[in-house]
Parts: C-alpha cells; sequence; structure tokens
C-alpha cells in the first residue's frame, strides 16, 4: 500500500476475533468492518465495557492466509494483544483458525475523495453506517481515480515565483516517441510545432542536450534505432526517459542495454525525484527551461518554465502545483533557445506555443501521439 507518511500494520487472528460487520467497497479491495473482542462472545459483556468493540477499520485482505492486514485510526496493540510489523514483512497463516460469522451489509454507494491525492478521504456515500464509525482522514492510496485515464490537456500555474506551462495527459491515452534529425538540427522540422505536425503528433517538446557539430550528448532511441552513444559523464545525461511496454524516467546507471526500448532519450538533471527536489542543482543562470515530468505511474506532463534556475525550477516542481498529480519525478531537458513547446488547438488549452524569435532549431523533439481507442 502506497502512504505519504510511514505507517504501522496491525495484525490480529481471526480465530480469537469475530468480524460482526463487514461492508464491502466495490473494486477497492478494501472490506470496512467493526470487530467483536472474545469478553463479547463469552460473557455477553456489552462492547466497549473494556475495549472499543464496534470500531471501524478498513482491512485488505490476504486469500492465502488467515491473518487480514489491518490500518487502524487508532492504536489497539494493548486491547489486542496485536503485533507491530511493518509494510514489507510477511505473514504466516495460523493452524486451524475458527470461521468468522459475517452478516454483510449494503454496499455504499459512492466513494469520495480529492483527486490524485494518497492521503484522500474514504468515505461512503449514501451509506446507513454512521460517519464516526468510519475511518475518516488520510492513510490510503487513490484506488479508484487512477483507473481513469486522463484526456490532455494544459495547465498554466505558478509555483515558488516561477511561472510554468503544463502539458498534462495519461500513457493509457497517448504514446511518447522520440523523433530525430539524422541529418543535424538545421535540417528538417526547424519548430516543435513542424515535428509534430510532420509525425501525427498532438504535441511536441525539444529533447536532449547536442554538440556544436549537431551530434546528440547521449544516446538516443528512435523507433528501436540506436542513434549516438552511451554518456556515462556528463550530468547532462543523467537520466533517462525510456519508452518499452510503457513510458518511465530512471538514472541511467539502472538502464539496461538489451532492454527491448523502442524509444530512448539520454537527458539531465533530474530536478525532482521521490517527490523531493534534487540537491545541487546549478543556482546561476536563469533560463527558459523544458523538462517532462512523471507521477510514477500513467500521468505525465510536459512543461516548460518562462525563467528560472535549475534549483527554482526543482523547488518550484516539488512544491506539487498541480492538483490532480503529484510529480514524483520530474528530468530536465535541454534549454535555453532550445526550449519549445508546441501544444495542438485539438488539446484541451491549447494552442500554445513557447517558442521565441531567438529560438534555435534542435537536434530532437519528444512527441505526443495519440493511441488509437479501439
Amino acid at each position: 500500500t502506497t502512504r505519504t507518511k510511514p505507517d504501522v500494520h496491525r495484525f490480529f487472528n481471526l480465530s480469537k476475533y469475530q468480524l460482526a460487520k463487514v461492508v464491502t467497497t466495490p473494486g477497492s479491495g478494501i472490506i470496512p468492518f467493526e470487530y467483536t473482542a472474545p469478553e463479547d462472545r463469552q460473557t455477553g459483556s456489552a462492547p466497549g465495557k473494556n475495549h472499543k468493540s464496534g470500531s471501524m477499520f478498513y482491512v485488505r485482505l490476504h486469500l492465502k492466509g488467515t491473518l487480514f492486514r489491518i490500518t487502524g485510526l487508532w492504536c489497539i496493540g494493548a486491547a489486542l494483544g496485536c503485533s507491530s510489523m511493518t509494510t514489507g514483512d510477511r505473514i504466516t497463516s495460523e493452524r486451524n483458525p475458527a470461521p468468522a460469522l459475517v452478516q454483510p451489509l449494503a454496499q455504499p454507494s459512492s466513494l469520495t475523495r480529492s483527486p490524485e491525492n494518497h492521503s484522500g478521504s474514504l468515505l461512503p456515500q449514501g451509506s446507513d453506517t454512521p460517519t464516526d464509525q468510519l475511518l475518516s482522514a488520510t492513510r490510503f492510496p487513490n484506488l479508484r481515480r487512477s483507473r481513469v485515464a486522463l484526456t490532455a490537456f494544459v495547465k498554466r500555474v505558478t509555483s515558488r515565483g516561477v511561472a510554468l506551462t503544463f502539458l498534462l495527459f495519461d500513457d493509457r491515452k497517448y504514446d511518447i516517441a522520440v523523433a530525430d534529425k539524422d541529418l543535424g538540427p538545421e535540417t528538417e522540422w526547424q519548430t516543435a510545432q513542424a515535428s509534430a505536425i510532420r509525425h501525427d503528433a498532438v504535441a511536441a517538446i525539444n529533447g536532449g542536450f547536442f554538440t556544436p557539430t549537431g551530434k546528440p550528448l547521449g544516446l538516443v532511441i528512435e523507433g528501436g534505432k540506436r542513434i549516438g552513444i552511451w554518456n556515462s559523464q556528463s550530468p547532462l545525461t543523467s537520466g533517462l526517459l525510456s519508452v518499452e511496454k510503457s513510458p518511465r524516467l530512471l538514472r541511467r546507471q539502472h538502464w539496461r542495454s538489451f532492454s527491448p526500448t523502442q524509444h530512448l532519450l539520454q537527458t539531465g538533471p533530474f530536478l525532482v525525484e521521490n517527490d523531493v527536489e534534487v540537491q545541487g542543482l546549478d543556482d546561476r543562470e536563469r533560463r527558459p527551461r523544458s523538462f517532462i515530468a512523471w507521477n510514477g505511474r500513467n500521468r505525465w506532463a510536459f512543461g516548460v518554465a518562462e525563467g528560472a534556475t535549475l534549483t527554482d525550477l526543482g523547488s518550484a516542481l516539488a512544491a506539487q502545483p498541480l492538483p490532480g498529480m503529484n510529480i514524483t519525478t520530474a528530468l530536465n531537458l535541454d534549454g535555453g533557445r532550445s526550449s519549445d513547446l508546441w501544444v495542438s488547438p485539438e488539446v484541451s488549452g491549447g494552442p500554445v506555443s513557447t517558442r521565441r524569435v531567438w529560438n534555435r532549431p534542435v537536434r530532437n523533439y519528444l512527441l505526443l501521439i495519440p493511441r488509437h481507442q479501439e
């Protein structure tokens, strides 16, 4: 389970505790339930006399064992004799568990949570269960919103004094491709717009760095074809956009040359990693910047900053300026006179062109190409 903060899981044996109520949440894999301790069953004592009977939890079932992993709103370790274990621990099955008596309740009609928020509240609507018995705050990832593919759109924001333009999209609806000019920057597709139109893309942004002679500074792969050479030294090639079955951003030491890569762009440096701005970035020169951002799942963004140092840009992105997308990783592209983002008028918020009259031609572009929906 993904969490924004460290958490502790509680484990208990169903041979000792009876499930009194179960409410299933369709499609989520999570079951909220009320527990009844052994004293209630054996002595008939009123729930809640010596403990919090009737307390509500959310449970993810482990089908191969008799133990259930639970996360509680409050600690019940002392009352129930629970043992604390971390997320990665594995649990072995208890012998001869007693069957649990389960009485299903009506299914909640809907769930509400803030979009793309890993700590969004899970509150059933239309349920008869009192809301004060529900787990109200904040430790479950967004389980349903991530299943909805995002249609591309443009978003402009200002974060920590940096003006940013984003093109947000979902890799389940769009493909990222590299378009490289074999004969050098001064040849075909002089702009991002021309490159996008030539390749039937709805958007394009300038790609990686290149040498004064027009050759790529690092490795480029376009449609499985390798161009340029691997660069293991320059900070401007410390990261990769790699497109295999799906795209991902990774450090160059983590890529394997035998991977079935269709498109690859070696560029850098990283601006954000693991939701945190990268330290030690250059803070001297303010200039237009281009970048690509990823939430670690299916959502991506091409982006430009009007004028910022790398330190400024990393800080602005790590501040999470997009309400619908958490920026887990962001990678710098070529900038300055190379920075050029174009978005088609077919895209919500378009058309967009950040190209200036003094821009220079570049060696390659990243393209956004719609997938054909069956």
